[in-house]
């Protein structure tokens, strides 16, 4: 299980944007971050994914603390790859960092559409959309047990927005992989969450969970 322990976070100079916080996630569960642009949830997948510390509190898998050195069991994949990737690095070295065996690095080239002659390019030479199937693909390829998606699927198309959904959907359910994800498309989150997790109102105390 991922959790959220009684945390607190503010940014230098501003008011907490959490306090006395807590959330539990289970393997195979698909929880949707929901409120507002600018309420706190992309901050809340930082600190879930070992990205941001917390003042007080902390964050547990399976009753231990995130490893500071090492794979981390919760990846997470943001909104904007071309901030999370080296710009000096081709794709192919960015993958194998991961440590993915050759099997599994090509299995999940072809289930996210990875074409192979994108692997010498750097990033700048791919679109956002390519760019950021690489970087699921190195999230995915790192074991992880739980997934923290950010809007991963904004720069996308909606054709191959559907088609990156269906893959990574059908990866989780094959591996129980436990998800947690911010998406402002209704449409997706109806057919993708299992539990709504609702971040709008007063995050000093326990989430209120809108829809199971």
């Amino acid at each position: 299980m991922l959790e959220a322990r009684r945390i607190a976070f503010g940014y230098p100079g501003a008011p907490l944007l959490y306090r006395d916080f807590s959330l539990a996630v289970s393997p195979g569960e698909r929880v949707q971050l929901a409120a507002p642009s600018g309420a706190g949830k992309t901050t809340l997948a930082r600190i879930l994914a070992g990205y941001e510390r917390p003042r007080a509190g902390e964050v547990l898998v399976d009753g231990a603390p995130l490893p500071r050195r090492g794979a981390c069991p919760v990846q997470l994949v943001g909104q904007h790859p071309e901030m999370t990737v080296d710009p000096r690095q081709r794709m192919d070295a960015m993958l194998a960092e991961a440590g993915a065996t050759f099997e599994e690095e090509a299995r999940l080239r072809e289930l996210l559409g990875i074409q192979d002659r994108w692997l010498t390019r750097f990033p700048h030479e791919l679109s956002g959309g390519e760019l950021q199937r690489f970087c699921i693909a190195r999230a995915l390829a790192a074991r992880p047990r739980y997934l923290i998606a950010d809007e991963i699927s904004t720069m996308l198309d909606a054709v191959t927005q559907a088609r990156l959904w269906q893959a990574l959907l059908a990866e989780a359910d094959a591996r129980d992989l436990g998800m947690v994800f911010v998406s402002h498309s209704p449409a997706l989150s109806a057919r993708i969450a299992t539990r709504v997790v609702d971040l709008s109102g007063d995050r000093c105390g326990a989430p209120d969970a809108v829809r199971g």
